[in-house]
Formats: structure tokens, C-alpha cells, sequence
């Protein structure tokens, strides 16, 4: 899904960057230039940004458990 339309910012490049290591919606926003043109995207963006970041919180809690498991 498109994100930012002025950057071409995709919920997939959000996830990718997330995966990379970012830690937050200010490191994801500096390192793709999101909201960085008319800034009408921010607001979706933060909550997008959010929820994803859960996702991935939540991903590496299973695999965590699962590795203490063995």
C-alpha cells in the first residue's frame, strides 16, 4: 500500500527499514524521506509506523521464546 505518494514510500519499504533496525517513526522518517515533501502522509504514516513496529516487536518476542524453548 502507498504510504507517501509524493516519495513513492510504500508499506513495504516501511517494513524493510523496520527490519533493517529502526527504532522508531523518527529513524524510519529520516531514512526514507517520509513526509518530507507536503507532509499530508505524517499522521497515517505514525500510526502505520506503529503498528508495524509492534508486528516486528511481537515477531522477535515468538522467535526469542521459541529459541529459549530448545
Amino acid at each position: 500500500m502507498l504510504i507517501c505518494v509524493c516519495n513513492g514510500i510504500s508499506d513495504r519499504d516501511i517494513d524493510s527499514v523496520l527490519q533493517d533496525g529502526a527504532a522508531s517513526f523518527k529513524e524510519v522518517r529520516s531514512t526514507l524521506g517520509l513526509g518530507s515533501n507536503c507532509g499530508q502522509c505524517t499522521a497515517f504514516a505514525k500510526e502505520i509506523v506503529g503498528e508495524k513496529m509492534a508486528q516486528v516487536q511481537a515477531s522477535k518476542a515468538f522467535h526469542l521464546a521459541q529459541e529459549i524453548r530448545l
